[in-house]
């Protein structure tokens, strides 16, 4: 038999915790969930995603249609959450 309950949504914020790179192969992000004050909450596993492929070269072309005034070779950590979007779907 089986029931209906109520979860109460719960609200956090994520975070970059670890980035690994292996030049021209790949970018790996690690992100974690904190609370409003930027802690890491207890008990959670971080979850990994690896860039690679048409994603790295994306990653590193200037001006893509993400990020307009980017330059070629290089990237900020705000750049990684548009794959990382991309990848968890």
């Amino acid at each position: 038999m089986s029931r209906q309950i109520n979860i109460p949504a719960q609200s956090f914020y994520e975070t970059i915790v670890y980035i690994e790179e292996l030049p021209n192969a790949w970018v790996r992000v690690s992100v974690g969930k904190t609370n409003s004050d930027g802690e890491l909450l207890p008990n959670q596993t971080a979850q990994r995603y690896t860039i690679e492929g048409d994603d790295l070269t994306e990653l590193l072309i200037a001006n893509p249609s993400w990020s307009p005034n980017k330059p070629a070779g290089t990237y900020d950590n705000e750049d990684l959450w548009y794959f990382i979007d991309k990848l968890r779907v």
